[in-house]
C-alpha cells in the first residue's frame, strides 16, 4: 500500500517519508508527468529513489550515459564519492593536429603554408574543445550491486553535502546507532 506524501503516494512503505533530494527535482518531475528526463535522487528514511540521465563507468574508465530508474535500500549503500573523468586522448590529438599544422607551414611555400598552419590550428582547437567539453566530475553513490553517478554541473555543492550527510544520518538511524554514539559529532 503506497504511503501518503507530497508526491502522491509514490514511496513503497506507508511510514516512508522524504528526507532530502538531489539533482533536478526528480520526484516532482516524475510524479507530475514529466518523466525521468533529468538526473536526480530522493532520499527517504528507508530508500533512495533514482531517476533520469545518469552515468555508469565502463571497464576502461569511460562514463556511459544511461536513462535509468532505480530504487536502492539505504542499507545497501556502501559509499559516496566523486569520480573525475578526463578524456586526455582528445588533448593529445589536439596537440598532434597543431604540431602537424606548424610542420606543414614550415615545409610548404607561400599561401599553402598559411593554409596548412590555419588548418592544423583549427582542427587542434576543435579537438581541444571536445576535450574540454568531455571532462566531468561525477557524484557517485555506490551500493551493493553497482553505482549511479550524476554530473555535478547540475548539482549545487551545498546540495551534494546535504545529501551525503543525510544518507549517513539515515543509515545511522536505520541501524539504531546514532552518529554521536559512534563518535561522529559536529562541533
Amino acid at each position: 500500500m503506497p504511503s501518503s506524501n507530497v508526491y502522491g503516494g509514490q514511496f513503497f512503505n506507508i511510514d516512508e517519508y522524504e528526507v532530502c533530494s538531489i539533482g533536478t527535482g526528480y520526484m516532482a518531475n516524475y510524479v507530475s508527468g514529466g518523466g525521468a528526463n533529468r538526473a536526480g535522487a530522493t532520499l527517504t528514511n528507508k530508500r533512495v529513489y533514482f531517476s533520469g540521465h545518469v552515468f555508469t563507468i565502463k571497464d576502461n574508465g569511460a562514463p556511459v550515459a544511461l536513462k535509468q530508474r532505480k530504487v536502492v535500500n539505504i542499507r545497501d549503500i556502501t559509499g559516496i564519492g566523486y569520480l573525475f573523468y578526463n578524456p586526455i586522448e582528445w588533448l593529445v590529438y589536439a596537440a598532434i593536429a597543431a604540431i602537424t599544422g606548424i610542420g606543414l607551414s614550415i615545409t610548404m611555400d607561400g599561401g599553402a603554408s598559411i593554409g596548412g598552419l590555419l588548418l592544423g590550428l583549427v582542427v587542434g582547437g576543435g579537438l581541444a574543445a571536445v576535450w574540454y567539453m568531455g571532462r566531468m566530475t561525477l557524484f557517485a553513490i555506490e551500493y551493493a550491486g553497482g553505482s549511479i553517478a550524476f554530473d555535478v554541473r547540475w548539482i549545487q555543492s551545498h546540495e551534494q553535502d546535504d545529501f551525503i550527510r543525510n544518507i549517513h544520518l539515515s543509515k545511522d538511524a536505520l541501524y539504531g546507532v546514532s552518529a554521536a554514539a559512534q563518535g561522529f559529532v559536529l562541533c
